[in-house]
């Protein structure tokens, strides 16, 4: 693994993706704007180079993101478990846990194929898998873009639409850039090969469903704080679902909010998971304060003040434990 903190990128990584015949290009489960924009983006400019790539994933394209899908190409392993047939390469966008990408990853590692990833999260020290991890990168969105770059492949219209919509999704607009100045650099030059914006900037934070947005008010009207109001916290549970049309991610764009209010220094929610017994806890943190130990702790990931895991048991205990643990963490 390519612990990457600035480009170049390690040649035996940039000749491996040179010389492979087939890739199968995959996300994380419940995949968002920055991995599907990334792994399109990867997709279009390996077919103009002339590669043979295909995209599957163990979800299916979420109908918020299917403006960065007009050709179809996002595949689910329900309907497309035949195409990894002759693929001498898998490549995991946005994930570094060959778990995350579920069925696909696993089918292909069953045929004895390689799968490798391309991420921007942190990893472990103890952590084996092949591939590239960039941390200091502000989405795996510019993390692409730079690859792509590095193997001399051209970026046409509809790559530069998904690099440019994985970039703002994972920034927030744009907000939370890490103080480095070649985020906006790359988002400049996607910009110099004529790409529109505006519809994307529309489509991520301007498009919100009704039904969506009747849910933020009742995942706000539960949300609570600790008696000096630094720390807060939501429990959503599916019931705070019924009556509603939301699709898959719906949640998780209550969570800008609760870390958003003036005071609040971390926050924390709790949604249902996949399994029985199983939820899904989100946290986050303003400047003052880390709290990715928080979830890699409990078998999670992300960064120092995005992070999220999965827990499973009872709820009250959980939310105890890990509300005293972000006390702590604004505390220190």
């Amino acid at each position: 693994m390519q612990r990457l903190t600035a480009t170049p990128f390690a040649p035996w990584f940039l000749e491996r993706l040179r010389s492979a015949d087939r890739i199968i290009a995959m996300t994380h489960v419940d995949p968002d704007a920055d991995g599907l924009g990334s792994q399109l983006a990867f997709c279009l400019a390996a077919r103009a180079a002339g590669k043979d790539v295909v995209i599957v994933n163990e979800d299916p394209c979420p109908p918020r993101y299917a403006w960065m899908d007009p050709g179809g190409l996002v595949q689910c392993f329900d309907d497309a478990a035949a195409t990894l047939e002759g693929a001498d390469l898998g490549l995991i966008f946005d994930a570094h846990e060959l778990d995350r990408a579920r069925r696909p990853a696993q089918a292909l590692r069953a045929a004895g194929v390689d799968v490798w990833v391309l991420d921007h999260h942190g990893v472990a020290d103890d952590t084996h898998v092949t591939g590239c991890v960039a941390t200091d990168f502000s989405s795996t969105g510019e993390l692409c873009f730079r690859l792509l770059e590095a193997l001399g492949w051209s970026l046409g219209p509809d790559s530069a639409l998904g690099i440019y919509g994985a970039i703002s999704f994972d920034t927030g607009s744009f907000r939370f850039l890490r103080n480095q100045g070649r985020t906006l650099r790359v988002a400049a030059d996607l910009l110099d090969t004529g790409l529109d914006a505006n519809p994307i900037q529309e489509a991520l934070w301007a498009s919100r469903p009704f039904d969506e947005t009747v849910l933020l008010g009742r995942i706000c009207s539960q949300i609570e704080r600790t008696e000096d109001g630094r720390v807060a916290w939501a429990i959503v549970p599916a019931s705070t679902l019924e009556g509603l049309n939301t699709g898959p991610g719906a949640i998780g764009e209550a969570m800008p909010m609760v870390i958003g209010i003036d005071g609040v220094v971390a926050a924390a929610m709790f949604k249902p998971g996949r399994g029985a017994n199983e939820w899904k806890v989100s946290l986050r943190s303003k400047t003052a304060a880390t709290i990715g130990h928080i979830a890699q702790s409990r078998g999670g990931g992300g960064h120092a003040h995005a992070a999220g895991c999965t827990v499973t048991g009872d709820l009250t205990t959980h939310v105890a434990a890990v509300i005293a643990e972000l006390v702590a963490a604004v505390a220190k």
